[in-house]
């Protein structure tokens, strides 16, 4: 009840800040796609470079463990998950389910690793945003604003970090009174165990981890390209090296699951929020901002639906396949 109250309030929120000024977000849009398509189109190449990375990245960390799965393989997963988050109820947390799923039919004996390495990746790419926030703190010295926010951020993923450093020591969690006893009482402690030590694993592939935490600074410094060029489009003069915090400020916005939508309200309401003081108010530029960096979104998550509904027949009449075949040496048994 309370994702819902809070999903509807953001709704509200947005609707609230992007009706007075709907008409010129129209005519900006409009004008968008008449004089300004090729920055649009550049946009949405952005977003599927992003995606492109995504892909790569993820291969890395099953590779860790010794899961080959094909990049055509990866790509229908990260794709598909891609559609779940944008559309489905869940937001992104849906879309890691909806690949976790997916993923673990393409292993028999580890499952619980190939389950592990779409969290490591989530996680790998929110200190992909602290690292791109830090260089776009070191970029922007001696600008006013946003500041406040900006140290907020820094502090939540700076302790955020540290806790994982110490659950992820063994020898310090050892020191710490009761972890151990606790770990021993807990229920399904063979399970958490299993998914402990495939988080740990990575301590020995710190290659891995370096590599891939590079490759998640770049993708959030090309998401701020992204927005940059549609920005661009409407007429937004703010500079680069102001999108990299602001867009940074908007994704970590927009990754907190406080919506039962997901994304939608979360991430459009952070657009408009941090845009309207790059603006004149009633320009229509933050609310027609939100609703094209939406529709890029919403254009790969398509992409993602027509990858599912092929995977989805495939994965129907693999199942056939197999309750067929069992079925028959069944019969053969008696």
């Amino acid at each position: 009840m309370l994702k819902i109250a809070v999903g509807a309030l953001l709704l509200w929120f947005v609707v609230r800040k992007m009706s007075p000024g709907w008409q010129t977000s129209k005519q900006l849009i409009v004008q968008l796609f008449q004089s300004n398509i090729h920055l649009l189109a550049l946009g949405v190449l952005c977003f599927g470079a992003v995606l492109l990375i995504g892909i790569y990245r993820w291969q890395l960390l099953l590779f860790a463990h010794k899961i080959r799965l094909t990049t055509i393989d990866a790509a229908k997963l990260l794709f598909v998950g891609h559609f779940f988050s944008q559309f489905m109820p869940g937001g992104i947390a849906g879309g890691d389910i909806v690949k976790s799923y997916y993923v673990t039919n393409h292993t028999d004996d580890r499952k619980h690793e190939a389950v592990t390495t779409i969290f490591i990746d989530r996680i790998i790419g929110t200190l992909g945003l602290l690292g791109v926030l830090v260089i776009a703190i070191l970029a922007n010295i001696g600008s006013v604003g946003y500041t406040k926010y900006v140290v907020i951020v820094l502090l939540f993923l700076g302790v955020c970090s540290l806790l994982m450093l110490i659950v992820f020591n063994k020898r310090l969690m050892k020191k710490i009174w009761g972890i151990t006893r606790l770990a021993d009482r807990m229920p399904y402690r063979e399970f958490i165990a299993r998914i402990y030590n495939a988080f740990h694993y990575y301590k020995d592939h710190k290659s891995v981890i370096l590599l891939t935490f590079i490759m998640s600074v770049l993708v959030h410094f090309i998401l701020a390209v992204m927005t940059y060029c549609v920005g661009r489009g409407l007429g937004l003069e703010t500079p680069f090296k102001k999108y990299l915090i602001l867009v940074s400020l908007v994704n970590f916005i927009g990754s907190i699951p406080v919506s039962p939508l997901g994304t939608v309200g979360t991430l459009d309401g952070a657009y408009i929020f941090f845009f309207e003081g790059e603006t004149v108010k009633g320009s229509g530029i933050p609310g027609a901002l939100a609703l094209m960096v939406r529709l890029i979104y919403a254009l790969w998550g398509v992409v993602g639906l027509i990858i599912w509904f092929f995977m989805k027949s495939q994965f129907r009449a693999k199942n056939q396949k197999t309750a067929g075949k069992a079925a028959s040496g069944e019969n053969l048994n008696t």
